[in-house]
């Protein structure tokens, strides 16, 4: 299958490197499995809620990755800051690659913030749930949690760029059409979604179509203060897929693969795809340029 991807890559005159950058894939490395939410939405990177990563072999995964062609690291967990020397592992990153980001519940901010934007952080990606929406909100209205708020404030700043990634329950969709232009005033972008597909039963279980005209509304009204930019909404929507791997994949009925990244969990297993656990592969020292560049092959894989 390997031989079979590299053999498309020469045939479209690219390199690896060329292909991670055309398809905007990153480098994904959970550093801790557990988390201190139970969110329905999560899909905790396809991994065991346990492991914990260790510095010295995020530098030499992150060092492969970037010999790979990986430009763009994402620390994940499960919780990321539910580790106390997080910022560790932004400066280890931060040696190999500029864009290092978080993705994270958002929870542990007000104790890691200023630690993380000392440590160079380029991104801030925070997943949320709809309830400290509305306990944040005023008469059903979803509003921005107290704890968040300085998390804004630095944002605005221009000390890192700032997405919420915001699940739409089929019920509160006005209330999310009203949250976004609040969102988007305060240079947030916003990563919109429903639910985790489950094969080809997405599109008639959720209104899709209104959430995608909500998204190009809130795009069109989006304004910001005078020198500042506007928030940009996105909608994580889903593509069938249709890379060579996956036309063998035993599990590509039940795919959720929308994240362009190749994942390193707490466990020390790489992740080409969130679908299936045919294609991981162990991280060992020994070949480790050659375990990266396979399983980059196989993540870049879900469409040609």
């Amino acid at each position: 299958m390997v031989s079979e991807i590299e053999q498309k890559l020469t045939d479209r005159h690219q390199t690896l490197a060329d292909a991670i950058r055309e398809r905007e894939l990153y480098f994904r490395m959970s550093v801790v499995g557990t988390c201190n939410l139970s969110c329905s939405f999560c899909h905790n990177e396809g991994a065991p809620t346990s492991g914990k990563m260790n510095a010295e072999n995020a530098d030499r995964a992150i060092a492969a990755a970037v010999r790979a062609g990986f430009t763009r690291v994402q620390l994940t967990g499960g919780e990321p800051l539910l580790r106390q020397d997080i910022d560790d592992f932004v400066r280890v990153a931060r040696r190999h690659v500029d864009d290092v980001g978080v993705t994270t519940n958002g929870t542990y901010l007000p104790k890691r913030l200023d630690a993380l934007v000392d440590a160079g952080l380029a991104r801030i990606h925070v997943s949320l749930q709809t309830e400290p929406l509305e306990e944040a909100g005023e008469n059903g209205a979803w509003g921005i949690p107290d704890w968040l708020l300085p998390t804004v404030e630095r944002a605005r700043s221009g000390a890192f760029s700032l997405r919420f990634n915001l699940p739409v329950p089929a019920d509160c969709l006005d209330r999310a059409d009203a949250f976004l232009d609040l969102l988007t005033f305060n240079g947030v972008d916003v990563k919109v979604f429903s639910v985790l597909p489950e094969g080809q039963e997405r599109e008639g279980a959720y209104p899709l179509e209104r959430l995608e005209e909500i998204v190009e509304q809130a795009n069109a009204r989006a304004v910001a203060p005078a020198g500042k930019r506007p928030g940009e909404v996105f909608i994580r929507g889903f593509r069938p897929p249709s890379g060579l791997r996956c036309g063998t994949c035993r599990d590509a009925a039940r795919c959720m693969e929308q994240s362009h990244s190749l994942r390193l969990g707490a466990d020390m297993k790489f992740r080409p795809c969130l679908a299936t656990r045919d294609w991981d592969s162990w991280f060992t020292e020994e070949d480790l340029d050659a375990t990266v560049r396979e399983a980059a092959l196989l993540a870049l894989d879900y469409r040609w």
